[in-house]
């Protein structure tokens, strides 16, 4: 076909795919599967200063994590996460199955393919995204004249605006706030009672005054 390239064939297996995984598994097994994605990171986030100590009990991981409180939350963060979930994971299948035996069945499997449909595109969409962000200079011809790009050039251009520029920033930020028990302030305590102890040391040490000899007589 004429004018259409490659990347309009990945897009629009993209785009079908979905559609037929989601319509395949519901709409409420899609959603809470999202949603379980997100809890999950919620989770982890808040919980992983607190599982720290934990993970550094764990054999061939102490050795690795005891002296780095940083790579230690990280650890912390990941256990949180994969144990949520699968938890979800668990969860989802027994909340969608009772609506897909019920007589929302067809409903939900409707707009579970309307669902799949809407996610595909939001996939191209950030992709085309991710591309035009990081190829400024060195553009791809088969992408810039593709039918796809094209199309979703005015949404995907809508889409990036709404994305701030300082993305790394923020994600920094994040990580910052996940290991603020880490930093400085976490070995203020440490560091001030060293220096009163040097305080004291030092007072005792010094050399008391001689008293005056008395006058002859």
């Amino acid at each position: 076909m004429d004018g259409f390239t490659l990347i309009d064939g990945i897009v629009a297996a993209i785009i079908i795919l979905s559609a037929i995984l989601a319509y395949s598994r519901g709409f409420v097994r899609e959603s809470l599967a999202i949603l379980g994605w997100i809890g999950a990171a919620v989770l982890a986030f808040i919980f992983a200063p607190a599982v720290r100590p934990l993970i550094a009990q764990i054999p061939y991981l102490n050795s690795l994590i005891a002296d780095n409180c940083e790579l230690g939350t990280i650890a912390g963060f990941a256990v949180v996460f994969a144990l949520a979930l699968v938890l979800f994971s668990i969860l989802t299948p027994l909340f969608s199955s009772v609506v897909q035996r019920s007589a929302l069945g067809g409903v939900d499997q409707g707009m579970g393919f309307l669902f799949g449909v809407a996610r595909g595109i939001l996939l191209v969409v950030i992709a085309f995204i991710v591309y035009d962000r990081i190829m400024t200079t060195e553009r791809v011809a088969m992408v810039d004249q593709s039918r796809s790009a094209q199309v979703f050039q005015q949404m995907s251009g809508r889409l990036n605006q709404q994305i701030p520029q300082d993305a790394p920033g923020w994600l920094a930020a994040r990580f910052e706030q996940l290991v603020r028990d880490c930093g400085p302030t976490a070995t203020a305590p440490a560091a001030a009672g060293t220096s009163a102890a040097t305080t004291t040391t030092t007072t005792t040490t010094t050399t008391t005054p001689a008293t005056p000899a008395a006058p002859a007589n």
